[in-house]
């Protein structure tokens, strides 16, 4: 957490923005911070699920959306903030001020991971078919020298579309060679035929290492976490004419993975019950913490406690309470909504409001790596 006080972490932002007084600091970072909604991606092959989802407004002329980015540090979308006298300022630039940004992300966030917000959350509606693509690994995104790093993702299914395919490809299928992938590439054919393919469920998990193939077929409705990056190589994309990364995604690929269901097994996730009743996690191969917050009525709070870093929450079911420990704050959260509880906002506790045992969030923390570790 941070350790010095908000007011004279201030004075010193006046220097560097004079827009920020004691009192936008003290909002920034001593209360959860709900971000301005409506911050789509609009990629072609999104739908108007997350509209709904949101109680947002839309008709035949609103553009589809994909994707969205609901906490973001990402300069593509950034979240916006919106204060309030009106003014409105992105997550990014917020945190290029280093003694706000501890204050907001705790002071071993950024001694490990940097000012940059280091996650990227995501609602998604794959109302049709994405591209065949993949993510490259952080070693590789160095050498080819890109400017975000690599990733690999949690995909966690929500909900699906009504008669849709609903289908993960991931991964090539059993016994497809390198050569054989390479050969498909060069004559420009559908590749997805040559990758394993997996009907999914509502409430299943999936995580998607860097280097691997997928592609999501029209018909889910998910969350995406991630490192914030938004590094990927189309290998295929059903001649929708837009930019490929042949080169790159060759380049990418990490051919000595398993395949077909052996990398299923792998890759699929499930959640694991942990000490605090309530609680459970999923196993994560990168920094990222991601855990379930399981929130009866008020005779079954979560208590959260101990905190000295950021957390993201996203409803997913019913809707739940989050009250300070200190009582200074009190907060909803419902289904499709998301926020940022800063390290400074202090303990909490998390009690259903919706229906008895249907009040679900998503807890989204770093791993902070202990000193022997080192």
């Amino acid at each position: 957490m941070g350790t010095e006080s908000t007011n004279s972490v201030s004075q010193k932002l006046q220097s560097y923005n004079s827009d920020l007084s004691r009192r936008d600091v003290d909002f920034l970072t001593k209360f959860p911070v709900k971000f301005i909604e409506g911050n789509f991606a609009n990629y072609m092959w999104g739908g108007y699920y997350l509209y709904a989802m949101k109680g947002m407004l839309y008709d035949k002329e609103t553009p589809v959306a994909a994707e969205s980015w609901e906490v973001s540090g990402h300069k593509k979308f950034p979240s916006r903030i919106l204060m309030p006298d009106g003014r409105v300022f992105t997550l990014k630039d917020l945190l290029k001020d280093r003694q706000l940004a501890k204050l907001i992300l705790g002071d071993t966030v950024v001694e490990h991971f940097g000012q940059n917000f280091p996650i990227l959350v995501k609602f998604i509606d794959v109302h049709k078919h994405m591209s065949v693509h993949l993510h490259p690994s952080h070693k590789i995104a160095k050498a080819l020298g890109e400017d975000d790093p690599g990733k690999e993702e949690v995909f966690i299914v929500l909900d699906l579309h009504e008669d849709a395919e609903s289908v993960l490809y991931l991964g090539l299928k059993d016994k497809v060679s390198r050569k054989d992938f390479e050969a498909a590439i060069k004559r420009e054919d559908n590749i997805l035929n040559l990758l394993h393919k997996i009907h999914v469920a509502p409430g299943e998990i999936f995580r998607i290492p860097s280097g691997v193939l997928h592609c999501w077929t029209g018909g889910s409705i998910a969350i995406e976490i991630a490192e914030s990056s938004d590094l990927t190589y189309r290998m295929y994309d059903f001649l929708r004419q837009r930019p490929m990364h042949i080169k790159k995604g060759l380049t990418s690929i990490d051919y000595k993975c398993n395949q077909g269901n052996a990398l299923k097994k792998q890759c699929k996730g499930k959640w694991e019950t942990m000490l605090t009743k309530g609680l459970d996690s999923i196993v994560t191969h990168n920094a990222l913490r991601v855990e379930r917050i399981r929130a009866g009525l008020n005779g079954n709070p979560v208590k959260i406690c101990n905190r000295n870093a950021f957390e993201v929450l996203m409803g997913i079911e019913g809707a739940i309470e989050i009250v300070s420990l200190k009582e200074n704050w009190l907060v909803h959260l419902h289904k499709g909504s998301s926020l940022l509880i800063p390290a400074c906002a202090g303990d909490y506790l998390v009690r259903g409001i919706d229906q008895l045992d249907k009040n679900r969030a998503i807890r989204i923390s770093m791993k902070i790596p202990n000193r022997e570790d080192e």
